[in-house]
């Protein structure tokens, strides 16, 4: 069996050939692969990024030129490459026997409509926020569109997240994670250590304006113009768009000596730096299932959330593995910061329920999971790890 994937992902060549990505991605690839025989990526080829993992070694990687700029620049240099993006997706979708695309994404959303078209086997999976916010775009609400209107049959159409009934009629909720199960193993959890008296946060992910990093940043100054001491130390461990005037805000807000810019890390330095931390704070405005949230609580550490996606489902209600306030609102943000740094509780406790949360939830969970739904939709059989016709 062949998979084809395509994607909207910035990938690029190292010197010696070897095609690489940063985050989650190149982890999630080689798990969904892990299903099928043989796997082609179309990605989009950029400029080399920081914190890098190799793509699947086994898997065939074709690079699509990347298009210029950002938002409308970018949509139109979509435009006015599409018959050569057609082109070239068209060619590796026909010899899959199916196709898989992350969504939403310019280039990802061209595979799901040749995939259709071509009538193959297709594992639609929405990453953003499925509820409706005031982050969601035209072309996220036609991606959405879309998907309620093939779902079933051939298609197996999954929304990031967590929820009591299905999204919609034929879409399926799907965790998300970059976690592996030897990664979970071999993750220590300092439960004995007490308190909260180093104050160490740190941001996982993306800085981009929907993730909510300058509100975090506005927090930090509204604790320190009320005197909160001592005052938190924060690691922003991610790249994006916003991250040059995120570190401007930082110096107009004098807050240069507590908050440090780490860029992308691959997963060892990733680690390091949440192995010596005590919380994680995630300010999103919008999100599905953030994988952030498992990898910091398979270290044992709380997570302060938007309420958006998934969260209330995987924080829990306050207190039970962290916290949650609304979405952009910088006081009731400082204000649950200082609730969590100053209150007395039973950390030990409280790490213990974070870590106990994430067992069972790693990549190879997830690829199982995947290859289950695809098996009973399409009647084919899951063996040895392998979805067979």
């Amino acid at each position: 069996m062949r998979l084809c994937i395509v994607s909207f992902k910035p990938c690029w060549q190292n010197s010696a050939g070897e095609w690489m990505s940063y985050g989650g991605f190149p982890l999630q690839m080689s798990a969904i692969a892990s299903l099928f025989d043989r796997a082609t990526l179309v990605v989009v080829r950029s400029a080399p990024h920081d914190g890098a993992l190799p793509l699947p070694a086994d898997t065939e990687v074709v690079g699509l030129r990347s298009p210029a700029g950002a938002d409308t620049v970018r949509k139109l240099s979509v435009i006015l490459q599409l018959f050569s993006y057609l082109r070239v997706i068209r060619s590796h979708v026909r010899d899959a026997d199916v196709v898989h695309v992350p969504v939403p994404g310019d280039i990802s959303f061209l595979g799901m409509l040749v995939a259709l078209a071509c009538r193959k086997k297709l594992i639609v999976r929405y990453g953003s926020s499925w509820v409706v916010t005031a982050q969601t775009t035209f072309m996220q609400r036609v991606t959405r569109g879309c998907m309620r209107l093939f779902a079933g049959g051939r298609n197996v159409m999954l929304a990031t997240g967590v929820g009591d009934g299905p999204p919609a009629e034929g879409i399926n909720w799907i965790f998300s994670t970059a976690l592996t199960a030897s990664e979970l193993a071999a993750i220590t959890v300092v439960r004995e250590r007490d308190g909260i008296d180093y104050r160490r946060l740190v941001y996982v992910g993306r800085v981009s304006p929907e993730k909510g990093v300058t509100v975090l940043l506005r927090a930090l100054r509204q604790l320190r113009d009320e005197g909160l001491t001592p005052m938190p130390r924060l690691a922003v461990l991610g790249d994006g768009p916003e991250r040059e005037s995120a570190e401007r805000l930082t110096e107009q807000l004098q807050l240069t000596d507590i908050v440090r810019f780490a860029g992308h890390l691959n997963r060892a330095d990733l680690f390091a730096e949440l192995e010596q931390a005590d919380m994680c704070v995630q300010p999103s405005l919008t999100e599905g299932f953030s994988k952030a949230w498992l990898d910091a609580m398979a270290h044992g550490l709380p997570v302060l959330s938007s309420r958006v996606g998934a969260a209330g489902s995987v924080i829990g209600a306050n207190g039970e593995r962290g916290w949650l306030v609304p979405p952009g609102e910088v006081g009731a943000l400082a204000a649950a910061l200082r609730q969590a740094l100053t209150e007395t509780r039973d950390w030990p406790a409280l790490r213990a329920r974070c870590r106990a949360f994430v067992e069972g939830r790693t990549l190879d969970a997830w690829a199982q999971e995947i290859g289950t739904r695809c098996a009973a939709q399409w009647g084919w059989q899951l063996t040895d790890g392998k979805l067979r016709a």
